[in-house]
């Protein structure tokens, strides 16, 4: 079952409303293309919303990195929101939390891009 994503745009950034399950690679494949159809758009700040996601196996962090990355590397940034317990344990044991932004709220995450804005 692959993940699905829905785009809410915002005035600074994108917001991607992810839900399901990924266990295999192509499952993030949706993913990893609707980030890259954005960023080809220019748009590269990015909020990935994991309210519908309960677990990410190692190919769903991968990816995390890949769509992180991708917006850095293109003048963005990336900000994830509504992580489930489980799924914060995960970046914590990897220490992912302290390279991957991660905002309390999606107000919070919004108003961040709003703030590097008007930098």
């Amino acid at each position: 079952m692959s993940i699905s994503v829905d785009i809410v745009h915002h005035i600074n950034c994108n917001e991607l409303l992810l839900a399901g399950k990924g266990m295999t690679e192509p499952d993030f494949d949706p993913v990893e293309n609707t980030v890259e159809k954005l960023i080809e758009n220019g748009e590269t700040n990015i909020i990935l919303n994991l309210e519908g996601v309960d677990l990410l196996n190692s190919l769903g962090i991968k990816s995390l990195i890949k769509v992180f990355t991708k917006c850095r590397n293109n003048g963005g940034d990336l900000y994830i929101v509504n992580i489930s317990d489980k799924i914060s344990q995960v970046l914590l044991l990897t220490k992912l939390n302290t390279v991957l932004n991660i905002a309390t709220s999606l107000n919070e995450a919004i108003n961040q891009f709003a703030i590097e804005n008007e930098s």
